[in-house]
């Protein structure tokens, strides 16, 4: 699937310096870096397709940009200068592995492709060995960069141990198809909130007064520019003859009536629906471009607004009927942007993300056990937790991601507080308590481990750990 693109204002950009449409001025004003050409367009009450070309008009004159959806990035992370007896290429190569090996998927760490053949994965592996192996640079001075090389040495080990033979290679390619569907569907869900937001403020921005202007309409002048294709899932203007015309002229006559004569010429119904305004005056070079949020948006409100949103709805419905929960809630969650007075569609939202997160839930739980019969500890305990959080009255969930966490070398502190909260649900739980007592002992918080290994033996006086925990302590 090719890489959205957002709309962004080019800083230092004066867009009243250009001859510009009061429509594509009004667009402009939409642009915040997180709505996309469907978005901007729900706003406007205008095709996709004219939006597009709107903005490639605006691209034309450098006051708008193509981006990428935002996404955080995590602050540059520097290493210490040591006298070693390896180059700084090879230096820097085991940095960037040992950084990024608990990111890379097992294909990845091995740099072939998913399809590869086995003896292409061997070769791989053996390539690898030579540079990673602490062994191959033997009476050499590594300093910090052996336990960095062990590191990656070992988990290209494990990546070729999952997917060098034929069984275990078809459960990993399970197991990843699933977490990069379910990894693209938290991305989407968190893509959409974001832009639903976005689309919230923009509509609030202009007073309740300015929602009962006339629309801003567009110049009909022909320019020698012409835009570049626009996007394949235009939605098509509204068509005389059909429901969603009527819908629309029904609506732009209640509009009429609530404006009390607002408008000069009364609605006919034998008068086609425009889907972008109507033509007027160009916006002067240097003019200021007043009143440009005036009722093209708020229109959009009183008017378009609503069957957008009833797009929205029905994009919904399909999603769903073709199992696809995660497009269903994310037309959905678009749909209250646009309508958030419907408590109907609040709670169709909230029937369907209910029953998205109860799939989700699923599927972690199901990555999890995969995670821990591999020991990949690190990646068990991100899922276990994801579905502590979904499910919080499942007492399992957290003790598995203390173990996890605890296996995986990690915070002992976020480990304790899952284990605490595995006790708090399930307080009779054996498993829970020992892991507690393990946890504190290797916080070094040994009288907490002993507290928690007397409330253990209350429960299994002759438990085999219980004993053993305790000798440790001791000892």
């Amino acid at each position: 699937m090719a890489e959205e693109k957002i709309p962004q204002q080019v800083e230092d950009t004066d867009v009243r310096e250009h001859d510009i449409s009061a429509q594509e001025a009004f667009i402009h004003s939409c642009i915040d870096g997180v709505l996309n050409v469907n978005d901007i367009a729900d706003l406007t009450v205008l095709a996709p397709a004219e939006v597009f070309a709107s903005l490639e008009r605006l691209v034309s004159l450098k006051v708008v940009e193509w981006v990428a959806p935002k996404a955080s990035s995590a602050p540059p992370q520097t290493e210490l200068v040591e006298d070693v007896d390896i180059d700084g290429a090879l230096q820097e190569r085991v940095i960037q592995a040992f950084r990024r090996s608990d990111r890379l998927n097992h294909y990845e760490l091995l740099g072939v492709a998913m399809d590869a053949e086995r003896g292409e994965i061997r070769d791989a592996y053996f390539a690898l060995s030579k540079v990673f192996h602490p062994d191959a640079y033997y009476g050499k001075h590594l300093g910090s960069f052996k336990p960095k090389m062990e590191t990656v040495f070992r988990k290209v080990t494990d990546a070729y141990e999952a997917v060098g033979r034929t069984k275990k290679r078809e459960a990993y390619d399970r197991y990843l198809k699933q977490s990069i569907a379910v990894s693209a569907t938290e991305k989407q869900m968190g893509r959409v909130e974001e832009r639903a937001a976005a689309m919230s403020r923009a509509l609030t921005k202009a007073p309740v007064a300015e929602r009962q202007a006339q629309p801003v309409v567009a110049t009909a002048a022909v320019r020698d520019w012409q835009p570049s294709a626009a996007p394949s899932k235009a939605t098509p203007s509204v068509v005389p003859g059909t429901p969603e015309y009527d819908r629309m002229q029904r609506k732009r006559e209640l509009l009429e009536r609530k404006l009390g004569g607002r408008s000069q010429q009364p609605a006919r119904r034998g008068r086609p629906v425009r889907s972008m305004p109507a033509p007027t005056a160009k916006v002067g070079q240097k003019t200021a471009l007043r009143d440009l949020t005036r009722s093209l948006k708020q229109t959009a409100v009183l008017t378009g607004g609503v069957d957008r949103a009833e797009h929205h709805m029905e994009t919904a419905r399909v999603a769903e009927a073709d199992g696809d929960l995660a497009a269903a809630a994310t037309a959905l969650r678009m749909a209250i942007a646009l309508d958030s007075t419907s408590n109907d569609l609040q709670q169709e939202y909230q029937r369907v993300n209910a029953n998205l997160r109860v799939q989700l839930v699923d599927i972690h739980r199901q990555q999890a056990k995969y995670e821990e019969e591999n020991a990949l500890w690190s990646a068990a305990s991100i899922s276990w937790a994801k579905v502590a959080e979904a499910a919080p009255d499942d007492a399992t969930a957290p003790r598995h991601a203390a173990a996890a966490l605890m296996a995986a070398g990690g915070d002992l502190r976020k480990a304790r507080d899952f284990a605490l909260r595995s006790l708090e649900l399930a307080p009779d739980s054996l498993e829970a308590r020992l892991l507690l007592a393990r946890i504190y002992i290797g916080a070094g918080m040994d009288a907490s481990a002993a507290k928690e290994l007397d409330e253990a033996a209350k429960l299994d006086p002759g438990h085999e750990m219980v004993k053993n925990l305790r000798k440790q302590l001791a000892g």
